[in-house]
């Protein structure tokens, strides 16, 4: 991003007649942070940054994380990395993990490797001029075999909170999606699945990052939502389901859709049993691109530096699995936190807009009302069944819907519906809603 501080990865591309050779430079946060150290402690026990707007509680200390583990531009630093052969259709061949000293060409933004893609803005630089165009072709072709592995595509619009000097809102803009941020990703992608096939082809045991199949139910559901006919649903597996799902959604430019197919999936995590990942498609992928910021990436870099130093790692694996499920509660708590103080924030934003009508959508329906997406401002507030126009509702739960009993006016979720807002009470995060009836 613009601002960061904490660069803790470098990319680089070449290509040859052979195909491609990439080069995923990972700061080496393990030469530093020594395993049972106070330090390791501490990471431990807070197992990730946590992100808020415009703040971030680092796992690390910042002269750490801010400092000697980051790669800045030409500055000497060591780092684990992840080279791997390229075939020219995109397919990964051959990698081999080592640790260096590396020295940083260049400090790239999102927006400045888009201006390059898509206006070939001069970059000075002509190795990382280079570097980056090997890495947009290269990128292409990965995207191209994801999509015919029917890796799951899902991408809400997401929201990014302006501050004023006082910490408050002083506006809501959506985060625009660019390709510079695939160009990293597949990148990252591709040093993660190197990892976790590394540790899965030479080590007892290893951390992954796993995601298992959708619950069936939750599934006959997303099955409802989308009317997918019965005979197709029958014939088809869960992921062609899904995909199915996430075509139509994307086709309506339907954020509510993905976010129910979002909520069908299963929660990814941490495991030392090698589940494999059915949103990436992965036999095995793990995470070993984000020491600075994640727990199990430290772990990942001291079980494959361990290898490489012909040493045994020093955990069994009953204490590895303690961790791994240690590190996904506390992602869980980290994501939770952000998402709650982002929705104080926006509640009190929202304080100066009581009364104003807007557009929603329903994105949860219980038996005691509707839960509605207030679509500028990436929050939900609560329209109560008592607040719906006159009539008894009864709540069909398989049809996630609201359906009057005397007229039989319905509400379900995906329907786009005009509210306004009667109260606000941020440090709860909650709105009440009733039905506007005006423009």
């Amino acid at each position: 991003g613009e601002d960061a501080k904490d660069f803790d990865d470098a990319i680089y591309c070449v290509k040859n007649t052979r195909g491609y050779k990439l080069y995923v430079a990972i700061a080496d946060v393990s030469f530093y942070v020594e395993a049972n150290s106070k330090l390791d402690k501490e990471a431990k026990k807070r197992g990730t940054s946590i992100y808020f707007p415009e703040t971030v509680i680092p796992m690390l200390p910042e002269i750490l994380s801010n400092g000697i583990c980051s790669l800045r531009p030409n500055e000497d630093r060591c780092a684990m990395v992840c080279e791997m052969s390229i075939g020219l259709d995109g397919t990964r061949k051959k990698y081999k993990f080592y640790s260096g000293l590396i020295n940083s060409q260049a400090r790239l933004t999102y927006n400045q490797v888009e201006k390059h893609i898509n206006l070939s803005k001069d970059l000075n630089n002509e190795a990382v001029r280079d570097s980056i165009n090997h890495l947009h072709e290269l990128t292409n072709k990965r995207l191209k075999l994801r999509n015919s592995r029917q890796a799951l595509e899902i991408n809400p619009t997401e929201a990014i909170l302006e501050l004023n000097k006082n910490k408050e809102v002083k506006n809501i803009i959506i985060k625009k999606p660019l390709f510079a941020h695939k160009l990293v990703e597949e990148s990252m992608l591709l040093a993660n699945e190197s990892a976790a096939e590394f540790m899965h082809d030479r080590l007892d045991f290893g951390v992954y990052r796993i995601h298992e199949d959708p619950d069936p139910s939750k599934l006959e559901t997303l099955k409802k939502h989308f009317k997918v006919p019965a005979q197709i649903a029958k014939k088809s597996s869960p992921l062609e389901v899904i995909n199915s799902c996430l075509k139509e959604a994307h086709a309506k430019k339907d954020d509510t859709g993905q976010i129910l197919v979002l909520q069908t999936l299963a929660r990814a995590e941490y495991s030392t049993n090698n589940l494999g990942h059915f949103g990436l498609q992965l036999k095995q992928y793990s995470h070993f691109t984000s020491p600075i910021r994640r727990y199990p990436d430290l772990l990942v870099h001291r079980l494959i530096n361990a290898s490489l130093a012909h040493k045994k790692s020093n955990m069994r694996q009953n204490e590895l699995q303690d961790e791994c499920e240690n590190s996904s509660i506390l992602e869980r708590r980290a994501e939770k936190a952000s998402r709650q103080v982002e929705q104080v924030l926006i509640c009190s934003y929202l304080k100066n807009k009581i009364g104003v009508s807007m557009n929603g959508v329903i994105t949860g329906v219980t038996d005691f009302g509707l839960f509605i997406n207030l679509e500028s401002y990436f929050i939900s507030g609560l329209l109560h069944v008592s607040d719906l126009p006159d009539d008894r509702y009864q709540y069909l739960q398989d049809r996630g819907a609201l359906k009057g009993r005397r007229r039989g006016g319905i509400y379900k979720l995906g329907q786009k519906i005009k509210v306004k807002i009667t109260a606000i009470f941020p440090l709860e995060r909650k709105i009440n809603l009733v039905i506007s009836h005006g423009k």
